[in-house]
């Protein structure tokens, strides 16, 4: 992922559900003349947020991708100065991957919706990570408040 778009997890338990926040600023670059949050963001919130939730369940070793979106909205926008609260729900699990619903509001007010499967990639696809690739992941989860478990 070269974008971490959760700014932290408010709510964590693994392999059920979760709740995330993301402030939007100004500073961030993608606001056009609209001073409009894109909603192709608050969907890779809301995904970010699920897909922590998956990959907290899988084997350990496992990586993960996004399998498809089965549907999204979003009918409203987020602007500078919001704060996005993600809530993801896994609604099935299965060995290859876990199928999740979340949505994002501001202030109560539903900005957007996904339904969306996130896969577990078999071991044979699983690239190899370096140490500083795993330690730059260890810092990461931490700064986001995930307990780390080594995998």
């Amino acid at each position: 992922m070269k974008y971490v778009l959760v700014d932290r997890f408010l709510e964590l338990e693994a392999g059920r559900r979760a709740k995330s926040v993301k402030c939007v600023t100004a500073g961030e670059g993608f606001f056009g003349e609209a001073d409009e949050y894109p909603p192709t963001l608050v969907l890779e919130t809301i995904l970010q947020t699920g897909g922590t939730v998956a990959r907290l369940v899988a084997a350990p070793g496992t990586r993960t991708m996004l399998g498809k979106v089965e549907r999204a909205r979003f009918p409203a926008a987020a602007r500078p100065g919001d704060r996005i609260v993600c809530e993801v729900e896994a609604i099935l699990s299965r060995p290859e991957g876990t199928m999740c619903r979340g949505v994002a509001r501001v202030d109560g007010r539903v900005v957007g919706e996904a339904e969306f499967m996130i896969i577990y990639l078999p071991e044979a696809l699983t690239p190899k990570e370096s140490p500083a690739a795993r330690e730059q992941r260890r810092l990461l989860w931490q700064s986001l408040g995930i307990p780390w478990d080594g995998q």
